[in-house]
């Protein structure tokens, strides 16, 4: 797997969440599935947990202080991105 540099600024509610959401899609798209799993219908069931949890973890380091403490109890990508 290559390393690539693929940072955006951390969402703050200050910032434009339309434009963020645009870059966090794509940034999960290349870092947490990265090329490395089947389609998510053959996918085993333990490689479904760790793609969410990796895309889970991306969403969380790509958040403000502020924000985080406001959606930390979200123990899952899809509960914490209908949150934001």
């Amino acid at each position: 797997m290559s390393e690539r540099k693929s940072e955006i600024e951390k969402f703050n509610r200050r910032n434009n969440f339309r434009l963020w959401s645009i870059k966090m899609r794509a940034l999960l798209t290349t870092k947490a599935l990265d090329g490395e799993y089947e389609s998510l219908i053959i996918m085993k069931a333990f490689e479904r947990v760790e793609l969410m949890e990796r895309a889970n973890s991306i969403i969380l380091l790509n958040l403000s202080d502020e924000v985080l403490i406001e959606v930390a109890e979200k123990k899952d990508a899809v509960a914490l991105w209908a949150k934001l």
